[in-house]
This record gives structure tokens, C-alpha cells and sequence, in this order.
């Protein structure tokens, strides 16, 4: 499944950098538009809520020290976290997630926070099932539960301002939690993972589509998704 993934994020980059169509680029992989959400390589991290990539906190307050933050934390989350335990598509797509989150306290061992993430990314390389999703953009469990991961990006990243119709963001983060705290949660996210994408209407579909979001600077297309509203519904729903 990994090498299939990679197969397409190549053929994508291809097209990407001959200047061919999307749509010609859809016939030869033989796939769906709609179906086409990974962060694919040229699209990642051209996010532009990043502000100048300094994030914010809860408070909507700058994160001063965020940007060489998220370069350690990114640059060792997808270091130490590949293939089947990969959190990010890249070093980019984590970067445009990466700046939603507060920085927290280095050494940090709890909590929704990039320094959490960023302790168990150290130690992701020796040890990657147990601590790459504590490491990734969800949390799960450790650092924040995975609906705080999701909320936390999904409260930025689709809103009135970026995403065209109400119902493709949630009012309050309330709201947002509520839903999130409905579904079912897996766990054992990846990035990677073609089967977490599509189908089913879970946390880890959500959460794959909110870092799309993010990365590919394109909510309007991605946040629905997140919503629950297409591709992360069940396979028995029509959509």
C-alpha cells in the first residue's frame, strides 16, 4: 500500500513539474479527482495561514519561537516516523499543521502541544509503533487525544473566511469536540495509510483530511471531508 502511495505522489510530481493538466494527470493514474486528496509533494506546505510560519496559542496570541520549533520537531517526526507509521506526508505538510498548535514547555511529556510531540519524536526511530502517533499531528492519547489534535487544526484551518458554505466548519470548538468525541477512533493512525482515507467515517479520516487542508492550502476543497460530509462517510452512505 505504501509503494502504491508513493507511485502516485511520484506520478502527481511529474505532471506537477511538466506542466501537464490535473485532469490528464487523473486519466493516467487512472483515478478520481475527488479521490485525490494526500499532500502531494509540490502542493505541501504552500499554506498561507501559516504567518510567516510563527503559530498561534490558545489565545490567538503569536508563538515567537514556533517556526525553529516546528523545523526540529518536522524535521524529526519525519525522520523517525516513515512508511507505515508516517504522521506526515512530508517535511512541508507537517509544517503547515505544525503551526496551529501551542509550543508548550521543551521536555513536555502531556499535553495538546508541539513539545509533547516533539519528545516522542526523539524517540520515535527506536520504537516507532508506540510513539509515532503519540508524535503525530492527533496526539492519541498522549499528547492530547486525537479529537484535540483535530480540533485544534480544523478550528484554524476551515472557517467562515477560508471555506465557502457554512456546513463545512464547525461555529465553536465545542461543536467541533462534540462531533469529533462521536466517532469512532481507531487509533494507529498514518498518513500513509490508503485505507484511513476513504470509507468510513472515523477520526483518523477526518484527521488525514484536515492536515490536506492545511498542507495543500485548500480548504475549500478539503474541508468537507474533515466535516464528514464526502470520502470520510461510511462506504454504505451515498456521497
Amino acid at each position: 500500500m505504501v509503494n502504491t502511495r508513493r507511485s502516485l505522489a511520484n506520478w502527481a510530481a511529474l505532471c506537477l513539474v511538466g506542466g501537464v493538466a490535473l485532469a490528464g494527470c487523473s486519466q493516467v493514474l487512472d483515478i478520481q479527482e475527488a479521490h485525490v486528496d494526500p499532500m502531494i509533494g509540490g502542493n505541501a506546505g504552500s499554506t498561507g495561514n501559516t504567518q510567516a510560519g510563527i503559530g498561534l496559542d490558545d489565545n490567538g496570541a503569536p508563538l515567537v519561537d514556533a517556526g525553529a520549533l516546528c523545523d526540529e520537531y518536522c524535521s524529526t517526526v519525519t525522520a523517525g516516523c516513515t512508511d507505515a507509521h508516517a504522521q506526515y506526508i512530508d517535511y512541508a505538510a507537517c509544517l503547515a499543521s505544525c503551526v496551529y498548535f501551542p509550543a508548550g514547555s521543551p521536555g513536555d511529556t502531556g499535553g495538546n502541544t508541539i513539545n509533547c510531540r516533539l519528545t516522542y519524536a526523539q524517540k520515535a526511530a527506536t520504537e516507532p509503533y508506540t510513539y509515532c502517533t503519540w508524535a503525530g499531528p492527533g496526539g492519541d492519547g498522549k499528547c492530547g487525544s486525537n479529537c484535540d489534535g483535530f480540533c485544534t487544526i480544523m478550528m484554524q484551518e476551515c472557517t467562515a473566511s477560508t471555506t465557502p458554505n457554512s456546513v463545512d466548519y464547525f461555529p465553536t470548538l465545542d461543536d467541533c469536540e462534540s462531533a469529533c468525541a462521536a466517532l469512532p477512533d481507531i487509533g494507529n493512525y498514518a498518513a500513509t495509510n490508503s485505507a484511513q482515507q476513504v470509507g468510513s467515517d472515523q477520526v483518523q479520516c477526518r484527521l488525514y483530511h484536515v492536515d490536506a487542508a492545511a498542507a495543500t492550502n485548500d480548504p475549500g476543497t478539503h474541508c468537507p471531508h474533515a466535516m464528514g460530509l464526502s470520502l470520510c462517510v461510511d462506504s454504505d452512505e451515498s456521497y
